[in-house]
């Protein structure tokens, strides 16, 4: 049930309108892009902790969607592969972390 709010809440902040600004590739937003996969990630390891690669694969296309539907709208907002790049490195550390405290934490 947090892994679905949390990605409710994600995608309704992602298309929220915007300021036209133009793309960054360094830009404060990479951080929230990061921190919300790596969030959802964990959230998502949590509820389902043998489906490692689905949970990426999954996560990954929820991220190019929206990037995809954030550049096809008339909110302001613009699509940047760099925001996918962002999103790939929270999932990739999700996974990690997630690992991680799986092992330190018994059943």
């Amino acid at each position: 049930m947090l892994f679905v709010t949390t990605g409710l809440l994600i995608t309704d902040l992602a298309l929220q309108p915007g300021l036209p600004t133009p793309p960054e590739l360094f830009g404060p937003d990479k951080i929230e892009h990061f921190l919300a996969f790596f969030v959802l990630t964990m959230l998502a390891r949590m509820g389902w902790p043998r489906r490692g690669w689905i949970t990426a694969i999954m996560l990954l296309s929820y991220g190019i969607s929206i990037e995809l539907v954030q550049g096809a709208t008339i909110f302001g907002r613009t699509a940047s592969a760099a925001d996918v790049a962002a999103d790939l490195i929270g999932i990739g550390l999700g996974l990690v972390f997630a690992n991680l405290f799986r092992q330190r934490v018994p059943a």
